[in-house]
């Protein structure tokens, strides 16, 4: 039987597996995805967290439930990959492929903002982000108490993901006050 590992759980991963499943015969191939969590957070929903559009829960579900029947689900830290041995190295074991895709994603950084990750979500201060499901937590309980008034809004190189994120919350902040 011939190996397929995927690295990431995350719309990438996720949507590899299906795919192939649908395509590749369970008897030839088995199919194996190893991710870290066991949640899936819809990011682009952070957005609508401090407006009250939706709940951080909104933004959760378990990552099984896209995962399709045939393909095994490992929650397991990733420490590295052996090309040679052709072998995944995680903390609880090791998992041999015959093909590996990697669709871990991308990271938001913060510490790449100056003195961003030292002010958020601090919920006493008056800065925040919507970059992380905490951040945007934090800033809902902001955001409950804001009627208008003068807002800054500083647009960085880096955290965002999606570039038309910054100027979707201006918009969203415009209609909420």
């Amino acid at each position: 039987m011939k190996k397929i590992v995927i690295l990431g759980s995350g719309a990438g991963g996720t949507i590899c597996a299906n795919k192939l499943r649908k395509e590749l015969s369970p008897s030839e191939w088995q199919i194996t995805i190893i991710d870290k969590d066991e949640m899936h957070h819809y990011q682009p929903g952070w957005l609508f967290i401090p407006f009250g559009i939706y709940t951080a829960e909104d933004c959760m579900k378990p990552k099984r439930e896209f995962i399709p029947k045939g393909v095994n689900f490992v929650l397991d830290e990733i420490e590295g990959v052996d090309p040679d041995a052709r072998k995944v190295v995680c903390k609880k074991g090791k998992y041999s492929y015959d093909w590996l895709i990697i669709a871990s994603g991308c990271r938001i950084a913060p510490n790449e903002v100056e003195g961003l990750e030292e002010w958020t979500p601090d919920p006493k201060q008056n800065v925040h982000t919507f970059f992380t499901l905490e951040s945007a937590v934090a800033l809902r309980k902001k955001m409950k108490y804001f009627r208008g008034g003068k807002v800054v809004f500083n647009i960085a190189e880096m955290p965002h993901k999606c570039p038309v994120v910054p100027i979707e919350f201006i918009f969203m902040l415009d209609w909420y006050a």
